[in-house]
């Protein structure tokens, strides 16, 4: 006769584990009918997932972690998970932050050309309050008058990603950086994902922040122990 507790925890663990699917897909705006798809199964399986009326496996699990772009542990434990939730319920506040850093580094190209709130207003086809109540943050720029924004001073959308303020804007920067990354010769990544390659990184870092004068000096030091080595 099964085990009523062994029968009790796994009763349990699917509730957790359907909880936390359902958190997710939600937390990521998608419907049971798109994560469904995605996984090649019913929504009615899926439902029966969320509510732990069924069992995933852990290759589906995977396949959802990685459609709705969170860590597999966001499916399978609470803390996790809560962090999954508190990230969407953060969003409004944290977009609000980004338009106010937009607003001001826009702010700042239009000061730093020497150009007055009526002259760039003009310029972009707009009054002079509503450019600066984008300035303020108070309300967000359109896409397309953004970009016309950035053309007028000179700047490009990757200028404003670059910011890396706030969580929003934190992720961006990530995500860039790791693009860069993907596109680095193989042997580079390898390299620079190796735990021995820390030291040598380190030291790179310094170099770049040296002055050409202080680099030359190290590069001509290096020459003439490199060629002392060769002669002895």
């Amino acid at each position: 006769m099964p085990d009523s507790s062994a029968l009790d925890t796994a009763l349990l663990r699917r509730l957790t584990i359907g909880r936390l699917m359902r958190s997710a897909r939600e937390a990521a705006g998608r419907s049971a009918k798109d994560c469904a798809r995605a996984l090649g199964i019913s929504p009615q399986r899926l439902l029966a997932y969320e509510a732990g009326q069924r069992e995933p496996s852990f290759v589906e699990l995977e396949a959802l972690a990685y459609y709705l772009d969170v860590p597999i542990q966001a499916l399978l434990y609470e803390e996790a998970g809560k962090r999954v939730s508190t990230k969407a319920n953060e969003l409004p506040a944290l977009a609000q932050l980004r338009t106010r850093v937009v607003g001001a580094r826009l702010k700042q190209a239009r000061l730093q050309r020497g150009e007055s709130l009526k002259a760039t207003a003009q310029a972009l086809g707009i009054a002079s309050g509503r450019l600066n109540n984008y300035e303020l943050g108070r309300s967000p720029l359109p896409i397309t008058l953004l970009e016309k924004a950035l053309l007028h001073f000179g700047m490009t959308m990757d200028q404003l990603l670059d910011l890396g303020v706030g969580p929003i804007g934190e992720a961006q920067q990530r995500l860039a950086q790791h693009a860069r990354f993907d596109d680095l010769p193989a042997e580079v990544r390898a390299f620079i994902t190796a735990p021995t390659a820390l030291p040598y990184l380190r030291v790179a870092m310094h170099l770049s922040k040296l002055p050409p004068e202080d680099l030359a000096g190290i590069t001509k030091a290096l020459s003439q122990l490199t060629e002392g080595l060769a002669s002895a």
